[in-house]
């Protein structure tokens, strides 16, 4: 299971990334060559801020997944008079 959704996540992001490369070359041949620093910089942090989002939503559902398959019971219910 978890080498499934590794491998879709692995397989989304490379498709992500060629089409933005794409455009980017597209768009680069009509303009001069530049390379903003800056400008991966902040996409590295909000490459590394949505991966700790997703992962913690992931997690969270696997989580709730888990717990719904066995719910609890607990060993000494305690019962009314």
């Amino acid at each position: 299971m978890y080498r499934f959704v590794n491998l879709l996540a692995i397989v989304l992001m490379t498709g992500l990334m060629t089409s933005t490369v794409q455009a980017a070359e597209v768009s680069a041949d009509d303009a001069e060559e530049s390379f903003n620093i800056m400008g991966y910089a902040i996409l590295g942090f909000a490459l590394i801020g949505w991966t700790f989002f997703l992962g913690l939503l992931g997690g969270a559902i696997l989580h709730i997944v888990k717990k719904a398959r066995k719910p609890y019971t607990p060993k000494n219910p305690v019962k009314c008079k």
